[in-house]
């Protein structure tokens, strides 16, 4: 009699192909969505600036509510002073200037200062403001107003100091670092070459002695934007001074009691101390009081240029600390000199 063979058995499906369907759903779920933010996101950074659009130039804060007609706008100056401040305050002015709620206008200051283009072209563009809207302008200081950030607070009528401030150091520098002896040890020299009879051209060359006749050339240069420095300085605080500008104009960074003694600033006190001021020169008796943020585009954010965003360059940890090297900028900034209206105090 033939036997029948037993019956095939074969063994359950592995662990991982159950509910393979159910994961592949929750995948394709959990992708599409995460795809939907990043396009919404990006949508998002497109709105507030990522290809240079023209959204809103700063974000506001209500710091004191009161009538909305009688609108102060306090404008912060923080942070060394470069090319992209200077036009993150342009875009902030013309938003005030075609708000005809803003009756007064509050710089709260706290800056080392910076380049000396960019602190004139504040400077420059607060004086036009008062021009076109013919309404008070007001300083608060925090910590520092110093080199630029002194020479922006003289287009105010009044400056409010803190009891803490640092401020003054009326003068110009230009960074330069003597790299002559280090490159002879090593072999290398600047061979750079100038066009025929243009023998100031490489003056400043970190990678040379500098002659007498080339220090008193750039010497030239410093002392003219110090002579700008010195009459904005005179015109904005007037009869104000208790010292003849030569006498103040030394390069010193000054106390505030010091500041107020010479007559650089006008009281102590602290914002709602300015605040006050600004409302009393307007005339105003219900102030309500906004702070304009001026908004950095996320392609400014990204800049190689600024040193708060210094991804992808060489970096080093030591002791846990990891530590960026622009690279690109250290050798702009001992291969170029440049004016600036900079308290290095700090």
């Amino acid at each position: 009699m033939m036997m029948m063979p037993p019956p095939a058995f074969y063994p359950p499906p592995p662990p991982q192909q159950r509910g393979s369907f159910a994961r592949v759903i929750f995948t394709t779920l959990a992708t599409s969505i995460f795809g939907l933010s990043i396009a919404a996101n990006i949508y998002l950074l497109i709105l507030t600036g990522f290809l240079g659009g023209s959204g809103e130039s700063a974000r506001t804060t209500t710091l004191i509510s009161g009538d909305i007609k009688q609108k102060i706008a306090v404008v912060p100056v923080t942070g060394v002073i470069d090319e992209g401040t200077a036009e993150r305050f342009e875009k902030t002015m013309k938003r005030l200037e075609n708000d005809e709620n803003v009756k007064a206008l509050v710089l709260d200051i706290d800056t080392p200062g910076g380049g000396v283009s960019a602190s004139d072209e504040i400077y420059a563009r607060v004086l036009k403001f008062k021009e076109i809207k013919h309404i008070p302008v007001v300083v608060t200081v925090g910590s520092m107003a110093a080199s630029g950030g002194y020479y922006i607070s003289c287009s105010a009528d009044k400056i409010v100091a803190q009891r803490t401030t640092i401020t003054g150091s009326i003068g110009v520098l230009m960074p330069r670092y003597d790299l002559s002896k280090l490159g002879e040890k090593y072999g290398v020299a600047d061979d750079s070459i100038h066009s025929t009879g243009a023998t100031y051209k490489t003056v400043g060359s970190p990678l040379k002695p500098m002659s007498a006749d080339e220090r008193q050339y750039l010497v030239s240069l410093i002392d003219d934007a110090f002579a700008t420095f010195k009459d904005v300085v005179t015109k904005g605080r007037g009869t104000s001074l208790k010292r003849p500008i030569d006498e103040i104009a030394n390069g010193k960074a000054y106390s505030a009691s010091e500041a107020l003694q010479m007559g650089l600033v006008d009281q102590l006190g602290y914002r709602n101390d300015a605040y006050d001021l600004a409302a009393s020169l307007a005339h105003l008796n219900n102030k309500h009081v906004v702070k304009y943020e001026p908004i950095q585009s996320f392609l400014e954010a990204l800049g190689a240029n600024d040193s708060k965003y210094s991804g992808g360059l060489p970096s080093a940890n030591s002791g846990g600390i990891n530590i960026n090297v622009d690279t690109a900028h250290v050798l702009q900034e001992l291969t170029t000199p440049r004016l600036m209206y900079l308290w290095r105090g700090q």
